[in-house]
């Protein structure tokens, strides 16, 4: 990756930056015809290159599929798969607003606008109501939110299916619910890797026990919900759920997922 501009080190600002592999430093209409003829190289080098290229890449989706493949059955749930299933599902113009541990490797998004993640400026339990904002703002379109079941709570769910009822914006909530705080618990372990934290079996912070039953959230304000713990029925829970929000009902699936998956 090659950085090329006039300040590429953007050291007027020092709270900018982006990564690369070389700054050149430089006018642009001076410098890219210089570094085009730096960079010319004959066509078998290019071939093997990409042959390179093609062999990694063919090694990489092998090993997803390996890994979807191996967590098909696991219980509890394990991420991977729920990103499988939601792939399969979800409709080709489907906008994903992600605030959890979807796998993009195994739900990907191609166009451009269909997929959200947490900005800077985010906080944890923006992504239920940001759901709704792109449903306002593509009322067309299927809209899926993936949250934890921290950030579920986060984000006020009471009034973001109230919200969704009242101003008809049916979209479908995922939450993966591993019962914890896994962004405590990364944090904790990330700064005191031999403390106390990393010796029990219960830290304190992070476990979230006795949860209500989110899908009886949605379903209280008019919406579809449903819980699933058992990986085989996954495929037919997404299935269900987003059959609902094409006929204009919200829906929530409450997937019981891997503890320390995420948070």
């Amino acid at each position: 990756m090659i950085h090329l501009g006039v300040d590429p080190l953007c050291a007027r600002y020092p709270i900018r930056g982006f990564p690369s592999d070389v700054a050149i430093a430089g006018a642009p209409r001076l410098a890219l015809p210089k570094l085009g003829a730096a960079l010319k190289v004959g066509d078998g080098v290019i071939a093997e290159r990409r042959q390179a290229l093609a062999e990694r890449r063919a090694a990489q989706r092998a090993g997803w599929a390996k890994q979807r493949d191996e967590m098909a059955n696991q219980t509890p749930i394990h991420p991977s798969w729920v990103s499988h299933c939601l792939s399969e599902a979800r409709a080709a113009n489907s906008i994903l607003v992600n605030e959890y541990t979807l796998l993009n490797e195994h739900c990907p998004s191609s166009e451009p606008g269909s997929y959200y993640g947490s900005s800077p400026a985010a906080g944890l339990g923006w992504g239920a109501g940001a759901a709704l904002g792109v449903k306002l703002a593509k009322p067309g379109a299927q809209v899926i939110s993936i949250l934890g079941d921290g950030s579920y709570i986060f984000s006020n769910p009471v009034a973001v299916h109230h919200a969704a009822q009242m101003h008809r914006l049916p979209t479908l909530t995922v939450v993966i619910n591993n019962a914890m705080w896994g962004a405590v618990r990364r944090a904790t372990l990330g700064m005191y890797p031999d403390g106390e934290a990393a010796k029990s079996n219960k830290p304190p912070f992070i476990d979230l026990d006795d949860l209500p039953a989110f899908e009886t959230i949605c379903a209280a304000s008019g919406g579809y919900g449903e819980r699933v713990e058992d990986p085989q029925q996954l495929p037919g829970a997404m299935k269900r759920a987003l059959e609902a929000v094409d006929r204009g009902q919200q829906a929530l699936i409450n997937i019981i997922s891997r503890c320390g998956a995420g948070g």
